[in-house]
Parts: structure tokens; C-alpha cells; sequence
């Protein structure tokens, strides 16, 4: 029998005893012997005029009852024992917490400059163009950019004979296998169209105004895996004979009008270099027009009519960052990733922005949050600046009035534009530390940093940087 056992039965004996007859002092010492414990059971049976059962009732009843009260005084020392260990923790958790507070290391505040002097950058050289048109090693590339559309330029002008020859050498590079090859134009609604794809089918056709009539296709004038052909169109008294490497495709009449010019035509995303073109004087001899696009000068350039046609170009040129716009009722934004681990609830955004030419439109500095809600401050070359927030549907959600800078642009200005995040959902905005707008807007954390151009203009950007406060 355990110490706590035999307390309790010693506890239990000294009630049983007390509530029949106050004597026999000298049982107490016997207590824990089983034996005596009965024979003290019968003992106070025979002493009074209760039966042994009804001894053993009592008994019984003091022994739940002296249970309970150890269970009860049980339970109140263990949870005199979880308080105190719970407000050990807290006494602990505290110090801890003021500890660290009054100690703790100074964050690292994240911060980003770019002047644009070495080839690391966030911001990316890129170019999103309809067309583009160059002379380079003996070839006149003409590259386009749009599904199913087809541009085209001019030579210089000529003027044709009765009897004449063209022929033009052509390489196809890359891309989709869309039409490309010659044309014989009187402007930019009238014109003959000459064809070839890659997959080895040609086509005549004739735009006249608003009618353009497409003669039937004709397939597999060539099966060899060859990039380089050669077209030639001869013409006799207005009519003329269509050969593709000298093999013969078709024949008919010329369109019902006069042709000043020769040009080359490209259709769909590919990419073609035109090595020689002429035409010839079948009376003569002699050649009007001989072109293998060597040996260019700048007038050359020029006479070719070989300008692209861009939506953007963001290239960087003698440490700065340059972005051309053409798109003229849209923006176009040149956006870099910050890294993850910011504290990013103040923080200050800058550049110094140039414009350079073009129209009057925005441009400046944006950020994009984590929910993808671009903010942009801008301002435009006449000094004005504005606050736009742009949703994730490229749609503007919300901007400000256009407010004054106070600085008057003479011309190509550079103004030193700044957002600053002072915390609890206030923006302030800065053209040459002058403030000039002020927002509540609550955003998520920041995701990129950039810069926008809208409309036809271009405009220089440097010194761009991000600094947490």
C-alpha cells in the first residue's frame, strides 16, 4: 500500500471513529493493517447499537467523500500550476519581445539605381514593330510582324517602255510561308502583284481602286528546298509572261493603268532579303533600273523608301534609356521585377526623364502592385503632370486633374520626376522636388518598377531609382 493510500484510510478510520464514540486512541498507530482495520470495524459494531453493515455504509461514504476532497485539492494545485507556468511565458514572451525591440538589428533597406553606363539592366532593349525594312550585306530585308497583313515599298520612279523586262532575286530567311515577291505600281491604290511562297506556289493579282481581283493559285511551280529564286515578268504591248526560275507560270493582260514604280511585297510573319532587282528597255538594252544593293550611300536609303513602321522601341544609346512610342492613342511601358524581400511601406520612386521629340503627350515613372494595378506619374512636355492608376484590363480606373509643375518647357527639358510612399496609403508626387499632387490610395505590396510613353513621341529616361525609407 502506497504513503497517499495509506493517509486516505488512516483519514477514513479517524471519522469512522470520531462520528461513533470518541475513544481508542491507541487504533491510530494500527491504521494501515487490514486486520485490525475490520476488527476496529466489529469492535465499534459490538460498542454501539449499529449492525456491521451499517459500520461499513458509513465507511464506506467517508471514503468517497475524503476521495472527492483529494481530487478537488488535485485539481486546484495543478491549476495553481498551469497559472504559474502561464505567467512565466508571458513574463517571458515580454522580456523576450522588449528585448528584441531594443536590440534588434537595424532592417536592411532595399534600394536600386540605373544610369544605363553598363549592359546590366533590369529594363530590357525591346521592339514591337508592323514592319521593318533595311540594307544590309547586299539585300534589301523586308521583315513583317502582323498575321495575315502585307506591306510593301517603292524604287525610285520610273518611266516604263512599250517592251520591258523585270526580274527581281529574292531569299526567303524565316518565318510563316505567306506570299512575298513584286509589284508594278501606279500608287497605292492601284498596282499588279506578282507572288511566290516558300511552299512553292505563285499568284497574279490586280488591286484597282476598290476592286481587287485575285487570279487562281497556281501550286507546285517548284518542290526543291531551296530559299533563293528568281522572278521575271515580261512585257509585250500590254501584255505579259510570268516565269518563276525560268519556268514558265502564266500569262495575260496588264492592269488597265500606267506603272511608275517597282516594289517589293512581303505578307504575314516572315522575313525576305531581295538581292537584285532590274528592269530592262527590251528595245534598247538597255537598263532603266539595276539594283543589287551594294555599295549603298544614304541617298540610296533614302530612294528605296526603306523606313520601318514600329509601335515601340526601348533601346539603350550612350547611357541613357530610350523609348520610342509610335502608337498614337495608346502607351507603351518598359516594366523590371523587383526582388521579393522589401519592407516596401515607404519608399521613393525616381528618373529623370527628357522629352525628345514628337507630340505633346505623357510620359514618366510607374509601379505595378501585387494585384497588377499599374500607378503612373507623368508629365508632359509642357510642364504639366498628372497621377493615373491603370487596372488590370489596361483600363484607367482613376486620375487625377492635370496640376501645373511650375516649370515651363523651352524645348527638349529634363525634369527629375519622384513618387514617395510615406506610409499609411499617402502618396506624395515631385517634378524637381516641388510637390505637386498628393494621393490616398492603398496598394499591395510593390511587384515592378518602369517608365511609359504615350503617344507619338520619344523621350530619354535616366537615373532611374528605387530606395525603401
Amino acid at each position: 500500500m502506497s504513503k497517499s493510500d495509506k493517509d486516505l484510510e488512516k483519514r477514513i478510520l479517524e471519522r469512522l471513529k470520531k462520528q461513533v464514540f470518541d475513544r481508542d486512541e491507541e487504533l491510530k498507530s494500527h491504521q494501515d493493517d487490514k486486520s485490525v482495520r475490520e476488527a476496529t470495524k466489529e469492535a465499534l459494531a459490538e460498542m454501539t447499537a449499529l449492525e456491521k453493515e451499517d459500520v461499513e455504509k458509513i465507511y464506506q461514504q467517508i471514503r468517497r467523500e475524503e476521495l472527492a476532497k483529494d481530487a478537488q485539492e488535485k485539481q486546484i494545485r495543478q491549476a495553481n500550476k498551469t497559472r504559474m507556468y502561464i505567467a512565466f511565458m508571458l513574463v517571458f514572451v515580454i522580456g523576450a519581445s522588449l528585448a528584441y525591440y531594443f536590440l534588434r538589428p537595424a532592417p536592411v533597406l532595399f534600394s536600386y539605381s540605373e544610369d544605363f553606363e553598363t549592359e546590366q539592366s533590369i529594363f530590357i532593349d525591346e521592339e514591337d514593330f508592323k514592319y521593318k525594312k533595311s540594307i544590309e550585306n547586299g539585300e534589301l530585308i523586308y521583315e513583317n510582324n502582323i498575321d495575315e497583313w502585307c506591306y510593301w515599298n517603292s524604287s525610285p520612279k520610273i518611266t516604263l517602255p512599250k517592251n520591258y523586262t523585270v526580274e527581281a532575286k529574292s531569299n526567303w530567311k524565316s518565318g510563316s510561308y505567306g506570299t512575298y515577291g513584286i509589284n508594278l505600281v501606279n500608287n497605292n491604290d492601284n498596282f499588279m502583284i506578282f507572288s511566290l511562297s516558300k511552299e512553292g506556289k505563285t499568284n497574279v493579282a490586280v488591286r484597282h481602286y476598290d476592286k481587287y481581283t485575285d487570279n487562281d493559285w497556281n501550286y507546285n511551280i517548284f518542290k526543291d528546298k531551296a530559299n533563293t529564286h528568281i522572278q521575271r515578268i515580261e512585257v509585250r504591248d500590254g501584255k505579259y509572261s510570268y516565269f518563276i526560275d525560268d519556268k514558265f507560270v502564266r500569262k495575260g493582260n496588264l492592269a488597265p493603268f500606267a506603272f511608275y514604280y517597282v516594289g517589293c511585297r512581303l505578307c504575314d510573319r516572315q522575313t525576305v532579303g531581295f538581292e537584285e532587282i532590274s528592269v530592262k528597255n527590251d528595245d534598247t538594252g538597255e537598263y532603266i533600273l539595276q539594283e543589287s544593293f551594294e555599295n549603298v550611300t544614304d541617298e540610296k536609303i533614302s530612294d528605296w523608301d526603306i523606313e520601318s513602321k514600329s509601335n515601340y522601341k526601348f533601346s539603350t544609346q550612350e547611357g541613357k534609356f530610350i523609348m520610342s512610342n509610335q502608337k498614337e492613342d495608346d502607351c507603351s511601358r518598359s516594366q523590371a521585377f523587383l526582388p521579393d524581400i522589401r519592407e516596401d511601406e515607404k519608399w521613393e520612386l525616381s528618373a529623370d526623364v527628357t522629352w525628345k521629340e514628337g507630340e505633346t503627350n505623357d510620359f514618366g515613372i510607374l509601379f505595378t502592385s501585387g494585384d497588377r494595378e499599374i500607378g503612373e506619374f507623368m508629365i508632359t512636355n509642357t510642364g504639366k503632370a498628372i497621377f493615373k492608376i491603370i487596372g488590370q484590363d489596361n483600363t484607367t480606373t482613376y486620375s487625377s486633374e492635370y496640376a501645373p509643375s511650375g516649370f515651363v518647357s523651352k524645348g527638349k527639358e529634363t525634369y527629375h520626376l519622384s513618387i514617395k510612399s510615406l506610409g499609411n496609403k499617402k502618396l506624395e508626387f515631385f517634378v524637381n522636388d516641388r510637390k505637386v499632387l498628393a494621393e490616398t490610395k492603398r496598394f499591395s505590396k510593390i511587384e515592378k518598377i518602369g517608365m511609359t510613353v504615350c503617344g507619338e513621341q520619344v523621350v530619354e529616361f535616366d537615373n532611374v531609382k528605387y530606395e525603401e525609407k
